[in-house]
């Protein structure tokens, strides 16, 4: 098989793939599969620019609407190595577990700022996951420490040594971090991260992976920007 008719089968693949999540019938363009499924899918989304120039470079590979297509130029190697990440990433993106899974220790409202920051240094945490009473998970950043601490200077200084994490986590915003069960992908987490900076939003410090996707399920992983960038796990 040469470069062209291995392009002409990925693009048919993804193409078939794209027809099948929008549930549209196989003559739509191209174009407008990619633009129904970046909708909902964010691996879709992340490498729409990237499917609309291979589906000119196609265009320019094929002469004629007939079948077998009449191949008129061949692709570099370099594009058609492009073009197979590309079309891996969307048909086969990179789930978030196992690529994030860790262990994630829980702590109780009810314990005391020392123990905590001192798992946080150990570990160079800037975030931990709090579990109340009823099992709801919360978070515990840096930040609301920090706030928490800028607030006892200004009033009664309540001793840092016996201080409950519960009264704390009332200074950390709504929105300061997500929840995401194991099916998501590494574009869904980009895209959260990214909407919370763009939108204005509450910044988004971290995700926690839940074995479901509830907020009340147990924590299966943990990521942040971070760790989107630096994972080696991740294809690039």
């Amino acid at each position: 098989m040469d470069r062209a008719e291995e392009f002409i089968q990925l693009f048919n693949q993804v193409e078939e793939f794209l027809s099948r999540l929008v549930n549209r019938a196989p003559y739509t363009r191209f174009e407008r599969l990619v633009e129904f499924a970046s909708a909902d899918n964010a691996a879709v989304r992340a490498n729409a620019s990237a499917l609309g120039q291979f589906a000119k470079l196609r265009n320019a590979i094929v002469h004629g609407e007939g079948y077998p297509p009449h191949i008129i130029a061949i692709p570099s190697p370099e594009a058609l190595s492009k073009f197979k990440k590309v079309v891996h990433e969307v048909i086969e993106p990179t789930p978030l577990i196992p690529t994030f899974e860790v262990p994630v220790h829980c702590f109780s409202p009810n314990e005391t700022l020392p123990g905590v920051l001192g798992f946080m240094r150990e570990n160079d945490f800037s975030q931990v996951v709090i579990k109340e009473n009823k099992g709801v998970l919360r978070m515990l950043t840096v930040e609301g420490v920090a706030w928490w601490l800028a607030d006892q200077l200004e009033g009664s200084q309540v001793s840092a040594d016996t201080v409950r994490l519960g009264s704390i986590l009332g200074l950390e915003p709504q929105g300061c971090f997500g929840i995401m069960g194991p099916e998501k992908t590494i574009f869904d987490a980009a895209d959260a991260f990214r909407n919370s900076i763009h939108r204005k939003a509450t910044r988004l410090y971290a995700i926690v992976i839940t074995e479901n996707g509830g907020d009340h399920d147990n924590p299966i992983g943990f990521v942040t920007p971070w760790d989107l960038v630096h994972n080696p796990r991740i294809r690039k």
